[in-house]
């Protein structure tokens, strides 16, 4: 399934004060919170284990900020992009679901 769906972490997320007080950034681990939480609501990614892979962050995002979320997969796995809204590349990697050890 393919889900390109736009989004804003607000300015009053908790991860932000403490994240460059008086210029924040949205922390890497809050975007890839919300890229799972949508890959589970809109393309059914199960929740449990996970395994990240190929990570690669590009530019940072600012509180407020409208994201590009670009998601293609399933329950069991998906590949991700997110996007400033004209399309520059702010992250993408892959995620899947993971048996615990």
């Amino acid at each position: 399934m393919d889900i390109d769906i736009v989004c804003r972490i607000p300015a009053d997320h908790p991860a932000l004060p403490g994240h460059f007080p008086g210029d924040p950034v949205v922390p890497g681990v809050v975007l890839l919170e919300l890229v799972q939480r949508q890959a589970g609501a809109l393309a059914g990614f199960r929740n449990g284990p996970t395994r990240w892979q190929r990570i690669k962050f590009q530019r940072p995002v600012r509180p407020e900020q409208p994201v590009r979320l670009k998601i293609d997969g399933g329950a069991d796995g998906f590949a991700f992009r997110i996007e400033t809204e004209d399309g520059q590349p702010i992250a993408r990697g892959q995620c899947r679901r993971d048996a615990l050890a």
